[in-house]
C-alpha cells in the first residue's frame, strides 16, 4: 500500500485526494489547518443565508474529467448558467464581460478615445521597466485602457501600482492580448458567457467531494490539523508530523502533495532549507481578503449575478447578489450582497469590525446606486490571510531559487493556487490535483509532472 499525504483541503488538494483513491493501492491521509475543508472555494450557512465565499463560477472550459467527476458527485444541481455581469464606467453600469451592448451603453467619445488608444498602443513607448505589468498592459491595450481600468484595478487588487507589479501578472490576468482579442469580444465572440454553478451553493463542490473522502474506507481526513514538521532524507519527503486533538501525529509519505501556502513549507522541513532559501521564502507575499456581506430587506437588487468596480473610490473590488446565482440560497423576501477587499493582513481593513466595514461599504454601495442604507438588515465579515499570490518585482527570482531547491524532493508534488504560488480559477486547482493523482499513480512519474507543470504555466485567469 502506497501512503500519500496532502496538505491543504482546498480544491487541488480535495481533488488529488478524490482521484488518488481511485487507485486501489493508494492510502490518502489529507491534513487541513482549518476546522473545515474547502478554503476560498467552500461555502457557509449565516442564519437562512447560504453563502459562498466571495464571487465564485466554475468556468465552462473545465476539463472534462474533473467535470465528469462533478456531475456524478452533484447530480443535476449542477447547472450551466449565463453570465449576467456588470461594470462600472463613467458613472454608470455597462455589460461585462465586454460585448456589442457593452459599446452601446458607452459614450462615442469614449468609444473612440479607447479604440484610438488600441490602435496606437503598439508604437506607445516602453514605461520605465519593460517587465512590468504597466507596460506590458499599455504596450498591448494603449493608454486609455489601462488608465480606465486595469492600472487602477491592479492596485486595488494587489496594492502596488502597475510599474511595481511584474508582467508576468499581465500574463496571467489580462486575457486580451491587443486589438484581434478586443475585437472578438466587442463582436460577442468572446469566451466566458456561461459557467456551471450548483443549485445550494458553490461550496456544494468542495462539499462533495469530502463527503465522497470522508465515506471511502482508504481515505484519512483531519481538520484542525497543524504541520509541525515535514522530514526528509536527501532525495525523499519521509514523514509529515502534525498537531491534531492535542496530540503530535506522524504520518508515513511515500508522496507529499502540498497544496497549502508555500512559504511555510521551506519553514518546517527537518533538516532546515538553507538561510538563503527561508529568505527567498520570505519574498513571496499573498495579499488577503475581507469578505463583507450585507444582507438587506428588499427581494432583490437587480438582474445581475455580478458587479465590477476598478475605480479606487470603491473599497470593494466586485459585489454579487447571491441569489442571481442560486435562487435557492437566500429566502424569497430579503437579498444578500457580498463583496471582495483586497488588503494586506496587518491593515486596517483586515482586521476592521463589522461596524467599522458597514461605514466603508454602505456609503459606497448607496453611491453606486445598488441599496438603500435603510434596506440594510445586517452586516458581517469573512477573513483569509492567503488569497492572491503578489508578483513584484522580486518574486519571479524568489520562486526560481525555491523551486530548484525543492525540486532535489522527487516525491514532493506542490499544487493549486497557494503550493505553486500560481494564479488559477478554480476549474484549474482541480486539474492540477488530478494531474498530480495520475503522476503518482504511474509510479511517480516526474516526466509527466513537468509536462503538467509546462501546462499550468499557460493557465490564463477568467474572470
Amino acid at each position: 500500500m502506497t501512503h500519500s499525504v496532502i496538505v491543504g483541503g482546498g480544491p487541488a488538494g480535495l481533488a488529488a485526494a478524490y482521484r488518488l483513491t481511485r487507485d486501489p493501492q493508494q492510502q490518502v491521509c489529507l491534513l487541513e489547518q482549518a476546522p473545515t475543508l474547502g478554503g476560498l472555494a467552500a461555502g457557509f450557512q449565516h442564519g437562512a443565508y447560504t453563502l459562498d465565499y466571495g464571487p465564485h463560477r466554475l468556468h465552462a472550459s473545465i476539463d472534462p474529467a474533473p467535470l465528469e467527476d462533478l456531475r456524478t458527485l452533484l447530480g443535476d444541481t449542477l447547472r450551466l448558467r449565463r453570465r449576467r455581469g456588470l461594470i462600472w464606467i463613467d458613472g454608470r453600469f455597462v455589460p461585462y464581460p465586454l460585448g456589442p451592448k457593452t459599446l452601446l451603453r458607452l459614450s462615442p467619445a469614449r468609444v473612440a478615445e479607447l479604440a484610438i488608444g488600441v490602435l496606437s498602443a503598439k508604437r506607445t513607448k516602453q514605461y520605465g521597466n519593460p517587465d512590468t505589468y504597466e507596460s506590458a498592459v499599455r504596450s498591448r491595450l494603449g493608454d486609455p485602457l489601462y488608465e480606465l481600468f486595469y492600472g487602477p484595478y491592479a492596485e486595488k487588487a494587489w496594492g502596488l501600482p502597475g510599474n511595481a507589479i511584474a508582467a508576468d501578472q499581465a500574463n496571467r490576468r489580462v486575457n486580451q492580448r491587443g486589438l484581434i482579442d478586443l475585437l472578438r469580444l466587442a463582436a460577442g465572440l468572446g469566451e466566458g458567457k456561461h459557467y456551471f454553478y450548483p443549485d445550494g451553493g458553490f461550496g456544494q463542490i468542495p462539499a462533495a467531494y469530502a463527503q465522497a473522502l470522508a465515506a471511502h474506507e482508504r481515505a484519512t481526513v483531519h481538520c484542525d490539523a497543524r504541520v509541525e514538521a515535514v522530514v526528509c532524507g536527501e532525495h525523499m519527503v519521509q514523514t509529515v508530523q502534525y498537531q491534531h486533538t492535542g496530540e503530535t501525529l506522524s504520518a508515513e509519505a511515500a508522496h507529499l502533495v502540498w497544496s497549502a501556502p508555500l512559504p511555510p513549507l521551506l519553514q518546517i522541513m527537518r533538516p532546515a532549507a538553507p538561510d538563503t532559501l527561508l529568505q527567498a521564502a520570505g519574498k513571496l507575499r499573498y495579499r488577503a481578503v475581507v469578505l463583507c456581506y450585507v444582507a438587506l430587506r428588499t427581494p432583490q437588487v437587480g438582474a445581475a449575478d455580478t458587479y465590477y468596480f476598478p475605480q479606487r473610490e470603491f473599497p470593494f473590488n466586485r459585489v454579487i447578489e447571491q441569489k442571481n446565482f442560486s435562487p435557492a440560497m437566500i429566502p424569497q423576501d430579503c437579498t444578500v450582497l457580498g463583496m471582495d477587499i483586497s488588503c494586506n493582513p496587518d491593515d486596517a481593513v483586515f482586521n476592521a469590525t463589522d461596524s467599522e466595514l458597514a461605514e466603508l461599504v454602505v456609503p459606497a454601495l448607496e453611491s453606486a446606486g445598488l441599496i438603500q442604507r435603510a434596506q440594510v438588515a445586517e452586516v458581517f465579515s469573512r477573513r483569509f490571510r492567503y488569497a492572491y499570490p503578489v508578483y513584484d518585482l522580486q518574486y519571479r527570482t524568489a520562486m526560481q531559487a525555491v523551486n530548484e531547491w525543492l525540486s532535489r524532493f522527487t516525491n514532493l508534488w506542490l499544487i493549486g493556487r497557494q503550493g505553486l504560488f500560481l494564479h488559477n480559477n478554480t476549474h484549474h486547482s482541480l486539474l492540477m490535483g488530478y494531474r498530480a493523482a495520475q503522476a503518482i499513480a504511474e509510479g511517480g512519474d516526474r516526466a509527466a509532472w513537468v509536462r503538467a507543470l509546462e501546462e499550468f504555466a499557460t493557465f490564463r485567469v477568467a474572470d
